[in-house]
C-alpha cells in the first residue's frame, strides 16, 4: 500500500503536465527565453542546479511524449472503432455503451480538427497536439 493516494498523484501529474505542455510551447516560440540549462550545443560548464533542471525538463518531456502517444492511439483508433460499431449505431446489433462511442465521436471530431489545422498551418497542428497531450487526461475525463 503506497503512502500516497494514487488519485492525488495523478491529479498533481495531471496539472504539472497542462502546466508544462504550456511551458513547451511559450519556450518553442520564443527561443531566446530558453534557459541556457537546455542548450544542448553548450553544455560543458553547467552547474548540478542546471543538470536537475535538464533532468527533470527531459523527464517530463518523456512523460509529455508518452501522454501524446496515448492521444494519438486513440486518434488513430476511433475511425477504426466507429466503423465496427456501425451496425449498433444504425440500429441493428446488440447493447452499445453510450459514453464510450461519445468519446470516439469526440475523438473523431478531433482527427478532422486536426487534419484540417494541418493543411492549413504545421505550426498550429503541433501547438494544438502538444496541448492535446499536456491536457489528454483531463479532455478524456470530460469525454467520458
Amino acid at each position: 500500500m503506497s503512502l500516497v493516494p494514487s488519485v492525488i498523484v495523478r491529479r498533481w501529474l495531471e496539472t504539472v503536465l497542462a502546466a508544462f505542455s504550456i511551458a513547451v510551447i511559450y519556450v518553442n516560440t520564443h527561443r531566446e527565453m530558453m534557459p541556457r540549462a537546455l542548450d544542448l550545443n553548450n553544455d560543458t560548464n553547467l552547474t548540478l542546479a542546471e543538470w536537475l533542471l535538464r533532468g527533470i525538463v527531459f523527464g517530463l518531456m518523456g512523460i509529455l511524449g508518452f501522454s501524446a502517444l496515448v492521444v494519438v492511439f486513440f486518434l488513430v483508433y476511433s475511425p477504426i472503432y466507429l466503423i465496427n460499431k456501425l451496425p449498433h449505431l444504425v440500429g441493428k446489433g446488440g447493447w452499445l455503451d453510450r459514453r464510450e462511442v461519445r468519446f470516439y465521436l469526440a475523438c473523431f471530431a478531433l482527427v478532422c480538427l486536426l487534419v484540417t489545422l494541418f493543411t492549413w498551418s504545421t505550426d498550429v497542428f503541433f501547438i494544438m497536439l502538444v496541448l492535446l497531450a499536456g491536457f489528454g487526461p483531463l479532455i478524456w475525463r470530460l469525454l467520458v
